[in-house]
């Protein structure tokens, strides 16, 4: 059975300058206090050099006992008894909450929640490493080659391939190309016989994400997803069932190591884009390729 327990924010605050800072956790149940203090309590000094973490971990180690005094003198409501715990040890408690947990296991994990959510400092977001594969890198020369790779700074509205593009939080397409469509390319090289099989697994169940977000973020009609992979003999045996499951779910294969797919794919993406203007040509549609060229918008 669920049991409800209380729990409360334990503050330190500066009263002058009206910061406060949450420091660590207590959770009643029935009498008894279970107070959770983070791993580290360093950021506290950010209100003051001259805090004393000492003092303050001591008044933390005897809050259990001075609640329990409280309790047997009779103070049973939650507020009331924080009022007094406030009073006797100088702390400062957040108004309270509740949580269930029907386990010790659940119980253990709901408070660590609460510490990493409510109290221990945030991590710093580190910037996404940029995907580096050989594959990905012969890909991007051969746009580069049909000049229809995007230039620095610019941005779709180019109608060129624009790299590395972000289509939600902590997820890249590889290449996209905005013409009428959405033209997400994402690529996945497995011709490492060194890779390991969770690897090449795992290397294409994240582009096969990027692409099924993208066709939820541009929707589903309006996106058009191509998977180019790269696979030695014995990797595309270990790989073909991830790349049916992509290619079921929408994504079209195409075969680095196919001259037809690969032809096929360049002069398809090249015919969509705007290409790069060769220095002493007045026309712009002058390109690599013989392919007409779709209207863009």
């Amino acid at each position: 059975m669920t049991q409800r327990r209380a729990y409360v924010v334990i503050k330190v605050a500066d009263d002058v300058r009206g910061e406060a800072l949450n420091a660590a956790i207590a959770v009643f149940d029935g009498s008894h206090t279970d107070v959770r203090v983070p791993r580290r309590l360093d950021k506290l000094r950010a209100l003051s050099h001259a805090f004393d973490l000492d003092t303050f971990k001591a008044s933390l180690a005897r809050l259990g006992d001075v609640d329990r005094f409280v309790t047997e003198q009779g103070v049973e409501v939650l507020e009331d008894r924080l009022a007094r715990l406030s009073d006797l040890t100088g702390l400062q408690f957040s108004a309270p909450g509740w949580l269930d947990a029907p386990t010790h296991e659940a119980y253990e994990r709901a408070v660590a929640g609460l510490l990493r959510h409510l109290v221990e400092p945030e991590p710093a977001r580190s910037a996404p490493t940029p995907k580096r594969t050989r594959l990905l890198s012969v890909v991007r020369k051969a746009f580069a080659a049909e000049r229809v790779l995007a230039k620095k700074g610019e941005d779709l509205s180019s109608h060129r391939i624009v790299r590395n593009y972000e289509i939600a939080e902590g997820l890249r397409a590889d290449f996209l190309l905005k013409n009428g469509a959405m033209h997400i390319v994402e690529t996945v090289d497995a011709s490492d016989e060194q890779s390991s099989v969770r690897k090449i697994v795992s290397d294409i169940a994240v582009s096969a994400l990027v692409l099924e977000q993208a066709r939820m973020t541009f929707g589903a009609n309006l996106t058009q997803a191509r998977l180019v992979f790269d696979a030695s003999s014995s990797m595309e045996r270990i790989a073909t069932p991830s790349l049916e499951a992509a290619e079921h779910q929408g994504a079209v294969l195409i075969n680095w190591a196919s001259g037809d797919d690969r032809r096929r794919f360049l002069v398809e993406l090249s015919s969509l884009a705007t290409p790069i203007e060769k220095k002493g040509s007045n026309d712009p549609h002058l390109t690599a390729t013989t392919q007409r060229r779709l209207a863009l918008n």
